[in-house]
């Protein structure tokens, strides 16, 4: 095996272990905080998310048009089949 390939191969090796050891902090963050696989709970904190960084940037919106806006965005996504949360 000539030098590249061992430095491919290597790198390899590390991105599979890196996305491995990101799989399992993400199964144990789930199991920490099951309320993570509930779409009405992240629904909200996403529209919370949204209004707060518009505050930040000195854009007034009411927040129930916010709200109103990110869900006609999520169902726009997943009427053309992108699907946002995960069952």
């Amino acid at each position: 095996m000539n030098v590249i390939n061992s430095i491919r191969y290597h790198r390899y090796i590390n991105n599979i272990n890196l996305l491995y050891f990101i799989y399992i902090c993400i199964m144990k963050f789930h199991d920490k905080y099951p309320q993570l696989k509930n779409k009405s709970f992240l629904l909200k904190v996403l529209k919370d998310t949204v209004f707060s960084t518009m505050a930040l940037e000195d854009q007034t919106v009411s927040k129930s048009k916010v709200s109103a806006i990110v869900e006609n965005l999520l169902l726009e996504q997943e009427s053309k089949g992108n699907q946002f949360f995960i069952n």
